[in-house]
């Protein structure tokens, strides 16, 4: 297993490429990372200094690149620029997806998410009963608006007076969206070395969303988030912002080894990977039934909580 999985700088540094090594340094301290065991690199406030090399060197060896503002919010991803040795077939496989094929995916998708939604609330005991109505009304591309009805009733059982926004100082929305960008992020990435273009997606399609597909194949990631993320504000209860332990606590989460795929236990970072190369299998062969969706052991997650 790799040494370094998520760096975080959070403070005035230097970045630069030193025989194919990254090296943080400031007036203090000096560290090298070698690239390959770096997974993701987040950056807080706009306190660095880095050269377009380092950010070209990231991008080859797939590093997932998350910037944050001056809130320590996440704003921005770089992610590699087809790097699969077979992206042009790829790209053109995702290009040729028809209508029928992308609302039938976007129904198995949404079926997941309130499949897991439903898990969250009964691992934590509260009500869910009216998921099991959501659950049969959804159809190919979700005519009827089953996800937002879902999200609607799972968002106000899940937590009292929350509002879900990006830009909010609760800590509850901080918390969420802090995971959330972590595992776009992670998706984003893989999604590009396995040779697609993440703004084109099956179902989200704003024009200045660069990780439409991204933000297509994170849905039933996001119950799977919110669980790690609700036991986490359970330990902190007395925190109001988003503190710097959290923050590492949040990123800890992709590693943690909770996530139930392909007959397996695993971590969100290992089963981005194998869920894109199945994803990218599915579309090449047109083949919905070859992609699988992600579930989570809420006992293991206690465990290593």
């Amino acid at each position: 297993m790799a040494a370094w999985k998520t760096i975080r700088i959070t403070k005035p540094c230097t970045l630069r490429i030193e025989n194919g090594n990254l090296v943080v340094e400031d007036d203090a301290n000096r560290f090298k990372f070698f690239l390959d065991d770096v997974d993701s690199i987040v950056f807080e406030g706009d306190r660095f200094m880095l050269s377009a090399k380092v950010l070209a060197v990231l991008s080859k060896h797939k590093v997932a690149t998350l910037f944050c503002d001056e809130y320590y919010m996440p704003t921005a991803i770089l992610h590699p620029y087809h790097q699969s040795s077979l992206a042009t077939r790829t790209l053109k496989a995702q290009l040729a997806v028809n209508k029928a094929f992308s609302d039938t995916l976007w129904q198995e998708i949404i079926k997941a998410k309130i499949v897991l939604q439903r898990e969250v609330l009964q691992v934590l005991n509260k009500k869910s009963d009216k998921l099991d109505i959501y659950l049969t009304q959804v159809r190919a591309a979700d005519a009827y608006g089953a996800e937002a009805k879902s999200a609607r009733y799972y968002w106000a059982q899940l937590f009292d007076n929350l509002t879900r926004e990006q830009e909010s100082i609760d800590v509850r929305n901080q918390a969420l969206n802090y995971a959330y960008a972590l595992v776009r992020s992670l998706i984003t990435r893989d999604l590009s070395a396995a040779g697609f273009l993440p703004a084109i997606g099956l179902w989200h399609d704003n024009k200045y969303n660069a990780f439409n597909l991204s933000d297509d194949l994170m849905e039933p990631f996001r119950p799977i988030v919110d669980i790690g993320v609700y036991r986490l504000l359970e330990m902190h209860g007395e925190e109001e912002i988003l503190t710097a332990q959290m923050k590492k606590e949040l990123i800890n989460l992709l590693d943690i080894v909770y996530v139930e795929y392909e007959k397996g236990l695993s971590s969100l970072r290992s089963v981005s990977k194998l869920y894109v190369q199945l994803f990218k299998k599915s579309v090449e062969q047109a083949d919905i039934s070859l992609l699988t969706f992600p579930k989570f052991d809420s006992e293991k997650l206690d465990e290593c909580l």
